[in-house]
């Protein structure tokens, strides 16, 4: 059974949320987050899909997520578990406002990734920590506690970003030119998938021709363009499915399809369910 509660919900009175979870809210589910969270997988294993990456969650994994990411998990063991630490975006942009913007595309094409065992004892150190300080509610400064020790981790992080990630990279030349673009095109679609659905219109937003897009997606992701912005748009209307209670005539609507059957034979050409049979295969 899947449970009904997010495990990454924070409030205005709680800004963040820290716990142990089987993350059953997203088993099979794509559901969009709405805090930034960092978590790690504490035992089991599961397949998981943040946007359009995948990957093994198991022992000594992590994963991050900003606001606004979808994610799914599939394929979890009954022993799956992870610890979690999640943030509103007020707080999360008020701990992250040193870093560069370079350092949130590192997490955009990495969202997941395997901790080395002195990592792992040092995450858990620090989960520690905010776990402690998260029970003790009665702690005038537990916001600006718990605030302060996200900066340091994410401090801590884009120092080895900076002192070991930069290492691989290129030099400024055509290779990094098409990077950039890349993850700009990504970005582009997270933010118009639900309006705009042809290649043209990203090509136009990047000044650059459709066929040169096309070869850089191809030699990014191994997939057409076409093919990447489809995967976008069937991850939305799941996310929809499930975590909302809108018709599939309203999700057709807000997806600017023509009309429900069009949206229909669109959703089952990509995942081989209608979407009503989706929506109610997970109930």
């Amino acid at each position: 059974m899947f449970s009904s509660a997010d495990p990454l919900v924070t409030t205005p009175e709680e800004q963040f949320a820290v716990g142990n979870s089987d993350f059953a809210f997203y088993g099979n589910y794509a559901s969009r987050c709405r805090s930034f969270a960092l978590a790690w997988c504490t035992g089991g294993r599961a397949e998981a899909t943040v946007n359009q990456h995948r990957g093994t969650l198991e022992r000594n994994t992590w994963l991050f997520l900003l606001p606004g990411w979808v994610l799914m998990l599939t394929d979890c063991t009954e022993d799956f578990r992870m610890n979690y630490c999640a943030f509103s975006k007020e707080m999360f942009a008020e701990a992250a406002f040193r870093l560069e913007p370079a350092f949130f595309q590192a997490l955009r094409e990495c969202p997941l990734g395997t901790m080395t065992d002195g990592m792992a004892e040092g995450a858990e150190a620090w989960f520690r920590m905010m776990e402690y300080t998260y029970r003790d509610k009665e702690n005038t400064y537990r916001n600006t506690i718990i605030r302060n020790r996200l900066q340091n981790m994410l401090l801590g992080s884009y120092d080895k970003y900076l002192r070991f990630g930069t290492q691989r990279r290129t030099a400024p030349d055509k290779r990094s030119r098409q990077t950039d673009l890349f993850h700009r095109f990504v970005d582009l679609t997270h933010e118009y998938c639900t309006t705009h659905r042809e290649v043209a219109f990203y090509a136009d937003r990047l000044c650059i021709t459709t066929r040169y897009l096309s070869g850089i997606v191809r030699r990014m992701v191994h997939s057409s363009v076409k093919e990447f912005i489809d995967r976008a748009v069937v991850l939305e209307i799941k996310m929809l499915l499930q975590s909302t209670d809108l018709s599939v005539q309203e999700i057709a609507y807000r997806l600017r399809f023509p009309d429900q059957s069009y949206l229909g034979r669109y959703f089952k050409h990509h995942t081989g369910y209608s979407p009503t049979e989706y929506r109610h295969a997970k109930e």
